[in-house]
């Protein structure tokens, strides 16, 4: 029998090991994850951002997902990725995601409180994972001037997890979306003081910026899942448009993805490499 997600996450910080997250839009970069998934015998997440549910419907998306389990050798757990609407946390709870994430880190602390501990108690029958947000994770329109607009306080990590108690806390201790023209600082001092302060297994976004040693060094400080989202589409992108510029005319979905997929697959395996402290090749 399959582990419950939270409680997973609550062996992965004790044991010093990371569930990877992967931000997917179709079938075809499932796909991708499960290949590199299935080659390192390793479970994986499958995390659908706003945009892609509000297109196609959480329904619609866990029925995607459902229609790989018999080609993955491992549970793929199933998230909502920032998400600050309740009513569509709700909505993906009740159509069968295995995790959704509260992302409050936009709003004052009370409001973050007490919209987290509403969807906590609803996930709670459902024995759905919740996550939620303190600090701010940059890039994406989030713009931060001093250290203090985006490192995640100690006391209001502490505050979320005693009155809202989410399963698992996304801090933030200086990474970002997407790529940055720097390597982002990490704030290991800060992560330290987070992790020795609450006991839920934390989460570290902008997984696609970090430099590997990075990733692994917060694993150590309990850092139990991580996000990786814009390596994975930029690739997929870049390489559809490679291959489909060869002869637009004659482009063909499934001729295509057959070269696109493997392309993907190899992102993803790098990383997964990378936060299970694999060599690669």
């Amino acid at each position: 029998m399959t582990k419950p997600l939270a409680e997973l996450l609550k062996d992965y910080r004790a044991q010093g090991r990371c569930l990877s997250g992967f931000n997917v839009n179709d079938i075809y970069d499932i796909h991708a994850v499960v290949e590199a998934a299935n080659r390192l015998d390793l479970p994986a997440m499958l995390m659908t951002y706003g945009p892609v549910v509000e297109l196609n419907s959480s329904y619609l998306c866990r029925k995607m997902a459902d229609g790989f389990e018999k080609l993955a050798n491992n549970k793929l757990y199933l998230h909502l990725d920032h998400c600050s609407d309740v009513d569509l946390c709700k909505q993906a709870i009740d159509d069968g995601y295995d995790s959704v994430m509260f992302d409050g880190s936009q709003m004052p602390l009370a409001d973050n409180i007490r919209g987290t501990k509403e969807v906590v108690n609803y996930a709670a029958s459902a024995g759905v994972q919740v996550e939620a947000e303190i600090g701010k994770i940059m890039g994406r329109d989030v713009v931060a001037k001093t250290e203090d607009d985006y490192l995640a306080a100690v006391a209001d990590v502490v505050a979320l997890a005693e009155e809202a108690g989410p399963d698992s806390i996304a801090v933030g201790i200086g990474t970002a979306h997407g790529f940055t023209p720097t390597t982002p600082k990490i704030h290991f001092d800060r992560l330290q003081e987070i992790a020795d302060a609450v006991v839920a297994p934390l989460v570290l976004h902008g997984g696609t910026g970090i430099p590997d040693e990075d990733i692994q060094r917060s694993i150590t400080m309990g850092i139990a899942k991580i996000n990786i989202g814009t390596i994975v589409h930029t690739t997929y992108m870049r390489e559809t448009y490679d291959v489909m510029s060869k002869d637009v005319a004659g482009a063909y979905p499934p001729f295509l993805m057959k070269e696109v997929i493997p392309k993907v697959a190899d992102v993803v395996y790098d990383r997964l490499c990378a936060v299970n402290s694999i060599k690669n090749g």
